[in-house]
């Protein structure tokens, strides 16, 4: 096999040491200081919030380019240091930032003018946010102290867990065994993960005591009601929606336990164990070169609509996307946007996967929402986790209708089997993360929480999710996901659940006439309207729990159609 791709970003900047990124560095702190100068000058908020969009759009792009180069290699000093000199200059920037919000939210007076329009929601978020401000001294201090208290507690969970081993294994190593096909060896990797985390659970629980902690301390001080609230806030959701989604992934709980059980047969044992959960079915060895996985995708895309094909087909022919696995190289994939230039990039781990092949569609998917609303300013195209995973898994299902279209036998089980296995972690696992988080939030306002005490929550939770389709459980799931240990986005993993939901929703009408162009528009509207508006732009009603049942139904069909397999 041909080196796979790796990408290129001197589309924008030259290098790290470039005097065009060194002078958009400087310029961040300067652009601060211009900001508060134009708020003190009362100028137009349309001026103001323009000026902030340009400066947004700068601070974005540097801080989206400094981390990516840092992925592709994370021991290159250069790098390293363009990661901290941009987290210098956003912390710089981020005074001008409070000045602003304060100030816009003293104007609401003005929020009726008609040139202000597109910004309803920027606008009424803002009121939202100043709200729950602090005094400017304990918003400064609250952000200074993160760096050696929360922000701490997440560097000290991600170092343990990234660190610590086992008869020469990684606990990511062994994680990555899950999916391995010898079920000994999985059982075996499962035990020394448990061991492994069992060992080292007093210094992960403190890490844990101490964000939720602090959530808890400053979600108060802000005057919001609850973590959740600040969560929904942040989502552009509200509780209502949230009741109707976790409602509607409870009653789905029997079709995956159902699947479960399927699973356990298609395995030849009679009950799976949570080391089970991720283990292939089937016998299929197919594997895809790179030029064949981007035929897959474009050709996937172009079925749709042929904007998206050439879409797809401009990204891998100008270097947007970097494949190739490599020694110093983050794992996983993500795409990333450059408001400033309009662009994006893809990175990954290529692999010759079905898998990998997923992954490509899924973060061209990403690419293509950024190239919808590329032309909108950052006040109205910075869209909520929970509008993220839209364009991603309907590009995903795009690719996994084709790729089953075209597949027989044992790959087509695989196929299938790989869809209903994330699915279900995105249904079923997400419902206990909330459960769990749920919890731990209230016990939390009582006091710090053992370790013990949280593997009790995690398998209360899961419990209720997986029920007795599931023998073993992982009692240590706290400690390895590291969603929990964010103090800036607590419930984390109930957006997943929306977004695979409300894109399957969307992805079930797609041989509607004209369904392209109903698409497009919702996905540019994900940073100007609240999601039930998004949702409302394709005629669906978010609040209702048919419409998730919608979503679900599809996944649904899938998992029946496995036991033709039995």
């Amino acid at each position: 096999m041909n080196r796979l791709p790796h990408w290129d970003m001197t589309e924008i900047y030259p290098s790290p040491s470039s005097k065009e990124f060194i002078d958009d560095i400087k310029s961040v702190e300067r652009m601060g200081r211009e900001l508060v100068s134009l708020i003190e000058e009362k100028k137009p908020l349309e001026e103001l919030i323009a000026f902030k969009d340009q400066c947004d759009a700068v601070l974005i792009t540097l801080d989206a380019y400094a981390n990516a180069l840092l992925s592709t290699d994370t021991e290159n000093t250069e790098y390293i240091k363009a990661v901290g000199d941009v987290e210098n200059a956003a912390v710089m920037y981020q005074q001008a930032e409070d000045v602003f919000l304060r100030s816009v939210a003293k104007r609401k007076d003005e929020f009726n003018s008609p040139v202000l329009k597109p910004w309803r929601k920027y606008l009424e978020d803002i009121l939202v946010e100043e709200s729950h401000l602090m005094s400017p001294e304990e918003e400064s201090l609250a952000a200074e102290l993160s760096r050696s208290g929360s922000s701490a507690w997440e560097r000290l969970m991600a170092t343990v867990t990234s660190t610590i081993a086992k008869d020469g294994k990684t606990l990511t190593e062994l994680r990555l065994l899950a999916s391995d096909g010898d079920r000994t060896v999985r059982k075996s990797a499962y035990e020394n993960e448990i061991a492994l985390l069992k060992e080292h659970k007093v210094a992960i629980a403190g890490a844990l005591n101490g964000v939720k902690g602090t959530v808890l301390s400053l979600e108060k001080r802000r005057g919001w009601k609850d973590p959740v609230d600040r969560a929904l806030f942040s989502s552009a959701i509200d509780h209502q929606i949230l009741d109707s989604l976790i409602a509607a992934l409870k009653s789905s709980l029997p079709v995956f336990q159902d699947y479960f059980h399927t699973k356990a047969r298609l395995l030849g044992i009679d009950k799976m164990d949570f080391y089970d959960l991720f283990a292939p079915v089937g016998n299929s060895e197919k594997s895809y070169s790179y030029d064949e996985a981007r035929e897959i995708v474009v050709s996937s895309y172009s079925s749709f609509s042929p904007e998206m094909g050439a879409f797809a087909r401009y990204a891998f022919e100008h270097n947007w996307i970097d494949a190739e696995p490599r020694s110093g190289k983050s794992g996983g994939a993500y795409d990333t946007s450059f408001p400033k230039v309009g662009v994006s990039r893809v990175f990954c781990n290529f692999d010759g996967s079905y898998g990998s092949v997923s992954t490509l569609a899924h973060e061209l998917g990403h690419a293509f929402h950024d190239s919808v609303v590329k032309d909108l300013p950052p006040s109205l195209s910075t869209y909520p986790m929970t509008l993220a995973e839209t364009a991603s898994i309907f590009g995903e299902m795009l690719v996994f209708d084709h790729v089953l279209e075209n597949s027989e036998g044992d790959e087509k089980l695989a196929v299938i089997e790989s869809f209903v296995q994330s699915a279900a972690q995105v249904i079923v696992d997400i419902y206990s993360r909330f459960l769990f988080e749920k919890s731990v939030f209230e016990e939390r306002k009582n006091g710090e929480i053992s370790a013990d005490r949280f593997s009790e929550l995690m398998l209360s939770a899961q419990e209720k999710a997986y029920g007795d389709a599931i023998g073993i459980k992982h009692p240590y799931m706290w400690a390895v996901k590291s969603h929990y240990y964010s103090a800036s986005l607590s419930y984390y993993n109930y957006p997943y659940a929306f977004g695979e939901l409300f894109a399957l929703s969307l992805y079930s009408r797609k041989n509607e006439k004209n369904f392209f162009t109903v698409y497009k528009n919702v996905l540019l509207n994900t940073g100007m309207k609240s999601a039930a508006e998004c949702a409302a732009v394709a005629g669906s009603d978010i609040t209702s729990s048919s419409f998730w049942e919608s979503g679900i139904s599809l996944i649904a069909e899938y998992a029946e159609r496995l036991k033709s397999w039995l």
